[in-house]
């Protein structure tokens, strides 16, 4: 649309929709639950350079189920839904599109395990992409015994877009297998091997994929260690062509094996070990590569030290790891130390307010760091923040303001800073009305001391924003039966534009919506005002070119419905 151009839509509908459940024969037999609905619509439009254009269309919805036998071994469900966009109850902005979908499923129920087969079609038209049709067959079977546990699923979907012919396959088979010899110990094994097959204008793609995998864990009730370890294969192999697909990824080969075992040992209440160990074989197209890692690591976390009204926790970790495989061997070691303070006051009313405060220190010792870079980096972080808390009998609300800093103390200095603010409310303001919302401002910023490198100046904070505001009053003017909706949703520089920076996205809407009920008659006045950013195209004068920018527009829709519910649904 170019510049200095509005448009105008509008559109009437009228909608009839009707229902019924009822059973065939026997109730323990057969159920059939069904609803058909016809729209009659109307609608015009156009811009304020071009003619008016008007149309006329009759849409039928519905869904529908019958079920068979619910009871049995073998109970049996089909289903269809249709579905339209342009019957909807609530103001819409997106394209118009007509969906359907119908389908079955058989299951075999016993005492050691089910069978399930079922099938479905999902077909979506649009004027803009055509018709797309999705097929879907799924198959499961499982079966118990005694510490045994057996379960097969296997699935084909089928995705086709008529109008371009493109198309894509997805087979899956999967094999899961479960041993439980007593409650400390557990086996799981799984078998997958996949195939996809995509057919599109840019070009085919065919991948396989085999995987085997089994993991054990040990976890005795009364004993203070924890074992766990696996193995896993996967073997990849792909085929492409294309425009853009050269004759070294045409296609990949890919062979993957790992064995892990991990420990984790509780020393006492307060300090706990754990250790871990990792194999990692590759190859691809021919080149082998053979990767090691070890890691052990011990934490120290003990109780909480009351200081007068205040609460003072501390504690401290250290890890090591070994790896291996690269040009060189990677060695590190960390140290940390931590410790907060916090203390809860109780105000006037019965509300309360949380503070904190924190500050850690870690050392880490590598020697993988570049050559510019010290061999042992030290970060120091602090933190902190303070909330309040509204007591649930008067509503709920918070309100929570945090801040971290956390910047190293040698090499290149780098920093990052955080700032959040949070708050979020649900207040009611009488017997029938009631406010709730939530509010998110963040800043951060991120960088090195300026005075080590002055080729990148400090850019600052970079700030978003965003945030949600509802009002409910279920009795309008004092009269009931008549309710009223209003949302408001902004975020970014549509919410506070001093937080934000040129290159955001504007998005707002404000939703108004009255329901007054009469009977089994639903009446229903909607407003919706949005703003968000979208395309503008505009002619250059100078040289005729047709140019492309982003501008914010604002749209404005309204709409009226009449609903009438008829028999005893």
């Amino acid at each position: 649309m170019f510049q200095d151009q509005t448009s105008v839509q509008s559109g009437l509908s009228t909608t009839l929709n009707a229902s019924t459940s009822t059973y065939i024969w026997q109730p323990w037999f057969a159920r059939v639950n069904g609803a058909l609905g016809f729209t009659v619509a109307s609608d015009s439009s156009g811009a304020s350079d071009s003619a008016k254009r008007s149309g006329k269309s009759v849409v039928v919805t519905g869904n529908g189920q019958l079920s068979v036998l619910a009871q049995s071994k073998f109970p049996f469900e089909a289903y269809f839904q249709r579905n339209d966009s342009r019957v909807s109850s609530d103001l819409a902005l997106a394209n118009d599109f007509a969906s359907q979908r119908f389908g079955f499923t058989q299951r075999y129920i016993r005492p050691e395990g089910d069978a399930m087969l079922g099938w479905n079609r999902s077909t979506q038209t649009s004027a803009d992409a055509g018709r797309d049709v999705q097929d879907s067959l799924q198959l499961r079977l499982s079966h118990r015994l005694e510490k045994h546990n057996l379960q097969f699923l296997g699935d084909r979907n089928t995705n086709k877009r008529e109008e371009s012919g493109e198309r894509a396959v997805q087979n899956n088979l999967a094999l899961q297998h479960s041993y439980t010899p007593d409650p400390s110990i557990s086996v799981e094994n799984l078998v997958n091997i996949s195939r996809s097959d995509y057919r599109l204008l840019q070009g085919s793609n065919d991948a396989r994929l085999l995987q085997l995998s089994s993991n054990a864990f040990w976890r005795p009730q009364d004993h203070p260690m924890t074992v766990s370890g696996g193995v896993r294969m996967f073997a990849l192999e792909t085929d492409s062509s294309g425009l853009n697909v050269s004759s070294n990824t045409a296609g990949t080969r890919l062979l993957n094996a790992n064995a892990n075992v991990g420990v984790n040992y509780e020393l006492n209440r307060f300090t706990r070990i754990n250790a871990g160990a990792n194999v990692n074989m590759t190859d691809t197209r021919g080149q082998k590569t053979l990767s090691t890692n070890q890691t052990v690591g011990v934490n120290y976390l003990p109780e909480s030290i009351q200081v007068g009204a205040f609460r003072y926790n501390w504690g401290t970790s250290a890890s090591g790891s070994n790896s291996t495989g690269g040009e060189d061997p990677q060695r590190q070691l960390t140290l940390q130390f931590s410790h907060s303070l916090s203390r809860n006051f109780k105000l006037a009313g019965g509300s309360t307010l949380a503070a904190d405060a924190s500050q850690s220190l870690s050392a880490i010792a590598s020697n993988a760091a570049p050559s510019s870079d010290p061999a042992v980096t030290k970060q120091l972080t602090h933190g902190g923040s303070v909330s309040w808390n509204l007591p649930h009998d008067a509503g709920s609300a918070l309100l929570r303001l945090s801040a971290s800093d956390s910047r190293a103390l040698d090499g290149r200095q780098e920093f990052f800073q955080l700032i959040n603010f949070q708050a979020s409310s649900s207040l009611p303001t009488g017997s029938y009305s009631s406010w709730t919302g939530n509010l998110t401002l963040q800043a951060t910023r991120q960088g090195r001391n300026p005075g080590l490198d002055s080729s990148e100046p400090d850019k600052g904070f970079v700030t978003s924003s965003s945030g949600s505001i509802s009002y409910q009053q279920q009795r309008l003017f004092g009269y009931r039966r008549l309710r009223f909706a209003s949302d408001l949703r902004l975020s970014s520089d549509a919410l506070l534009p001093l937080l934000s920076s040129a290159q955001n996205q504007e998005l707002a809407a404000w939703d108004n919506r009255i329901d007054y009920s009469i009977g089994r008659t639903q009446l229903r006045l909607n407003f919706l005002l949005s703003s968000n950013s979208a395309p503008n195209r505009s002619m250059d004068a100078a040289t005729g070119l047709e140019n492309t920018d982003r501008v914010t527009k604002v749209r404005k829709s309204i709409m009226f419905s009449v609903k009438r519910n008829f028999g005893d649904f």
